[in-house]
């Protein structure tokens, strides 16, 4: 039995009543040249025994069952401690809403052996249903409201992400991590449970001196909020209140954690009006449980510990 030399890759996938959506994913990951890597499929409180079903499909991935949904955050982190246990080299955590290029793994792996003074890369994610239309090529940053977004979002693929470069933060759909970063930094921060995680996790690496990379040769698909929005439209729309909820509280974290004082207060003064515009908005629609959780963010996102 030949033994390969390349470095070892942890795969993560988050499932939570997902059973679709993993099984595409994880048929693309059957098919990827990238010789020497593992699955560590996280079952997140599943009620629909769609974990086992996974494991009995894929009999060759590590399943992880958690009895409670743990989030993003404490579902990969729980994939994260199993894999550094088994000491892989690598660690890339991967939206269970994806599928792969085949060849996706090879060009971030080798970036990252070639340039040490890099900790994560991420590939070129695009639209699965519109695969000529962007999703990510990289994060964008604005220091000064601690604005993000994901570059190309919405944009055809007409080259014009074609060369690599550095980015300010890595999306948590597809970001490979050494492990010796972890090991300095730690996971993912459990308290965002979701949204903002990655910035976040992004913006401590950057801290400790480590650069990211967009890596454009690596290329994957993303369904795209597939765990975020309901299968019915309600009074309340299709995003459940919750989401409204983390995402105005997380911002809030990041803010505190991440900026300098003048764009603290600037961030927070463009949070603020941004939010009461939402409002406004939402309560002129009648969307009052959204208003409640965007309220609850704000107020938990500034004085929560």
């Amino acid at each position: 039995m030949e033994i390969s030399t390349s470095p070892s890759v942890a795969i993560i996938i988050i499932n939570w009543n997902r059973y679709k959506l993993s099984e595409a994913c994880l048929a693309s990951l059957r098919k990827i040249s990238y010789p020497n890597f593992k699955v560590i499929l996280v079952d997140n409180g599943s009620d629909d025994d769609s974990g086992q079903a996974l494991k009995l499909k894929f009999p060759e991935i590590k399943l992880i069952e958690s009895k409670t949904n743990q989030g993003f955050t404490g579902g990969n982190n729980l994939g994260i401690r199993a894999a550094m246990k088994e000491s892989f080299d690598y660690i890339l955590l991967l939206n269970n809403d994806t599928v792969v290029e085949p060849e996706f793994l090879d060009p971030l792996v080798g970036f990252l052996e070639n340039n040490m003074d890099y900790g994560a890369a991420q590939p070129k994610i695009m639209y699965e249903k519109e695969r000529n239309m962007i999703w990510n090529a990289g994060g964008g940053y604005f220091r000064w409201f601690e604005m993000t977004w994901s570059v190309g979002i919405g944009q055809k693929d007409i080259g014009q992400y074609e060369n690599e470069k550095d980015t300010p933060w890595i999306t948590g759909c597809a970001i490979l991590v050494r492990s010796s970063v972890i090991e300095k930094l730690g996971g993912l921060e459990d308290k965002f449970f979701a949204y903002y995680e990655d910035v976040e996790w992004s913006f401590r690496m950057r801290k400790s001196g480590f650069k990211l990379r967009f890596v454009p040769k690596s290329k994957i698909f993303h369904v795209a909020s597939a765990s975020s929005k309901k299968s019915e439209k309600t009074k309340e729309g299709i995003i459940p209140p919750i989401i409204h909820y983390y995402r105005t509280r997380n911002h809030l974290y990041l803010i505190r954690n991440h900026s300098n004082p003048l764009s603290f207060v600037l961030s927070l003064i463009y949070q603020t009006a941004k939010n009461a515009s939402f409002i406004l908005y939402l309560g002129l629609n009648g969307r009052f449980k959204k208003v409640k959780a965007i309220l609850k963010g704000q107020y938990d996102g500034l004085f929560e510990k």
